[in-house]
């Protein structure tokens, strides 16, 4: 690895960021509101950000027209997203702490989390209750 590493040109190589942050208080405010990342940015390490902002769009949607007011639609909005988002961003730390955490033992083979192993493929935002 390190031979392949020393092999490919400087300019090929570079680093990027990965930054984390706990669940917002709210994500409204009188008329505007935030969803996907702007909401609840999360790890990449079970491949879920853009999904998680494909399902608030629809929610938020679905809110804005079942809804008699906008302050309605949006707290139905946020109380409808706002325990799901918490979870895949907590599952995703934890994931990242299984593949790079500095305890090796932590890391089992097979035995990592996924979206398929914590069930996150059943939700269905356009049947959600809001």
């Amino acid at each position: 690895m390190q031979t392949l590493i020393r092999a490919t040109p400087s300019d090929l190589v570079f680093k990027w960021a990965l930054f984390d942050r706990e669940p917002l208080p709210r994500w409204s405010d009188g008329a505007v509101t935030l969803l996907g990342d702007a909401a609840h940015p999360m790890l990449p390490f079970l491949g879920q950000g853009a999904a998680m902002g494909i399902e608030d769009a629809m929610v938020l949607a679905r809110a804005l027209a079942e809804s008699p007011t906008l302050p309605t639609a949006l707290a139905r909005y946020e109380a409808a997203r706002r325990e799901r988002t918490a979870f895949v961003m907590q599952k995703s730390r934890e994931t990242a702490r299984s593949y790079h955490g500095a305890d090796v033992d932590r890391y089992q083979p097979g035995q990592h989390l996924s979206a398929e192993s914590l069930g996150l493929m059943v939700y269905n935002p356009v049947t959600e209750p809001i």
